[in-house]
């Protein structure tokens, strides 16, 4: 310090006494201002000061558009004591009226670590931005007000938001119904190509699983209904090659296709008990996968079909029929499919009584005609599980440009390859390929709607 000065005081003149006393040669401190002989620095460490520090969450408020005169979805605003004294906050309030907060008027204490919440709602009363500003006045002595910018905007139309959780099933029991006619040589010789995209998905799931193999033949005993190659399971040594061996039955089947009669005496005494034993497990969902070029010529009514099957489990969404076949008559057709892949011509009669079965019990059905089975099967393999590819829409978009689609916050386009496509028939979004919901995965859907207001 400037005002401090140290000499050296070795007095090698002085009497042997003084130099006796001194004790040899010492640091003096010559200070004017007297006090110990030690410098020391003053400190520059200001006294803390307990106070109440307000927070306000989030820094501002966007509310997107909203329906003229219609009130929107309530978003949130938090106001918390990151002090360490009470905080005491004695106004909340809007400089618009187009804005309403839920505060009772009162003013309010927030002990240190402590917060509260408050709902905005946003009506807009004309077609343009609307902007406000939220003003929370407390006690903090550093900022006795804090301002939260909104804003929003009168619309024609509403965004519409739907949420969604894909599942699947646990265990899970597949049983694959094959047709093997002799009309069947073109589409076996296609689909077999193709089996491999619906055993890899299948497996890729990490499933507890059975899965087994039938054909639409009642005549001779050997079908019956009766599993061909056995049980499939993860332990099987190679389920893959398994299942593609089991599914090729040839094509010198019965001609008289009775598929849900084979389901039955699959699931029935006494094959469930003998040649099918081990198949059919309690507590695992049951999905039933059809492939065939011709509708059903079972003596079973659709009706008591139906019945018998659903009551397989107690639990009747644990259960599902699915159909690969002819696509279905309608009003204006008479149904059936047509189509030529090279010099092969893919033909199918329409599959009525199986598309009814598929949609009665949440199962879905996929035309036998197309080109490339690859996208089928592997909707169909995650269908079975209890996983869910296509999501039917609880509004009508009025504007199809606008739809946007998440899966766990990663927003897909649309795309028929690691995408999603809208079907304006159904009203629904289908997924494809990478973009397909894992189990676990949040769905997130938003599009824009008219209508009256909803709150």
């Amino acid at each position: 310090m400037a005002s401090n000065i140290f000499y050296s005081a070795c007095a090698w003149s002085a009497p042997v006494a003084l130099i006796a006393l001194l004790g040899g040669c010492n640091d003096y401190k010559l200070n004017s201002q007297g006090g110990d002989n030690l410098a020391t620095e003053p400190s520059t460490t200001s006294p803390t000061v307990s106070a109440p520090d307000i927070d306000v969450q989030p820094a501002s408020l966007d509310f997107g558009g909203v329906l003229q005169n219609c009130a929107s979805a309530p978003l949130t605003v938090t106001v918390s004591n990151v002090g360490d004294e009470t905080l005491t906050v004695s106004d909340l309030s809007y400089d618009l009226d187009s804005y309403a907060l839920d505060w009772d008027g009162n003013t309010f204490s927030l002990d240190p670590g402590d917060s509260r919440e408050f709902n905005v709602v946003f009506t807009p009363d004309a077609y343009v931005t609307i902007t406000g500003d939220l003003t929370v006045s407390s006690d903090d002595p550093d900022e006795p007000t804090v301002v939260v910018p909104s804003q929003g905007f009168g619309d024609v139309t509403a965004m519409f938001e739907e949420g969604f959780t894909q599942e699947a099933f646990e265990s899970l029991d597949v049983m694959w119904v094959v047709d093997n006619s002799c009309s069947m040589d073109e589409e076996l010789s296609q689909v077999r190509s193709n089996f491999e995209s619906f055993i890899d998905e299948f497996v890729g799931l990490g499933l507890d699983y059975h899965l087994a193999v039938i054909t639409t033949d009642m005549d001779q005993s050997r079908f019956k209904g009766r599993i061909q190659g056995g049980v499939i399971t993860p332990d099987s040594a190679d389920p893959g090659a398994e299942f593609l061996a089991a599914t090729d039955q040839g094509s010198s089947g019965s001609g008289d296709e009775r598929g849900m009669d084979a389901v039955k005496a699959a699931l029935s005494e006494p094959l469930i008990s003998t040649d099918n034993a081990g198949f059919l497990r309690e507590d695992s969902a049951l999905a039933v996968i059809i492939l065939s070029d011709e509708d059903d010529g079972s003596t079973t009514s659709d009706t008591a079909f139906n019945s018998w099957f659903t009551g397989l489990k107690t639990d009747s969404s644990r259960v599902s029929f699915n159909a690969i076949v002819g696509d279905p008559s309608t009003s204006t057709s008479w149904g059936g499919c047509t189509n030529w892949v090279g010099l092969s011509m893919l033909q199918a009669d329409a599959g009525d009584r199986y598309v009814d079965m598929a949609n009665s019990t949440g199962g879905i059905w996929r035309s036998i005609c197309y080109e490339d089975y690859d996208e089928t099967l592997s909707h169909v393999s995650l269908t079975s599980a209890g996983m869910v590819t296509t999501y039917v829409l609880a509004e009508m978009p009025t504007s199809y440009g606008n739809i946007e689609v998440y899966v766990d916050d990663t927003q897909w386009s649309y795309s028929l390859f690691d995408g999603w496509t809208y079907n304006s028939d159904e009203n629904s979004i289908t997924f494809h390929g990478d973009a397909l919901p894992q189990p676990g995965a949040v769905v997130l859907i938003q599009y824009p709607i008219e209508g009256e207001c909803s709150r």
